[in-house]
């Protein structure tokens, strides 16, 4: 089974920046777990509308890890630096003032 090979056939076309694409699959046991990588403005291409591309995309993988007896989960893969430029930044809040 190769989601590697396969993943790449389907979502080259797709996106505007194909040479950034990248898949890394990583086997422990019977577990899989694979991860996408393409640029941050790909992304949305490979989410889909409501997430469906996303969805269908593991769907598949999924049933091809059941016919070789692996559990296999997707995911993009978003740099730890990039999930803090999205989120906004807390605020702290003033210490609570205790009761007398």
């Amino acid at each position: 089974m190769n989601l590697e090979a396969f993943l790449t056939d389907v979502l080259t076309p797709v996106l505007d920046h194909p040479e950034a694409l990248r898949i890394e699959v990583k086997e422990e046991g019977r577990k899989c777990d694979v991860f996408i990588h393409a640029e941050p403005k790909d992304r949305g291409r490979i989410i889909g509308k409501s997430g469906r591309m996303i969805s269908a995309l593991r769907t598949l993988c999924q049933a091809a890890g059941e016919k070789a007896g692996l559990r296999v989960n997707l995911e993009i893969f978003e740099a730890e630096e990039e999930r803090r430029a999205h989120r906004p930044e807390r605020r702290e809040r003033p210490p609570c003032n205790e009761a007398p």
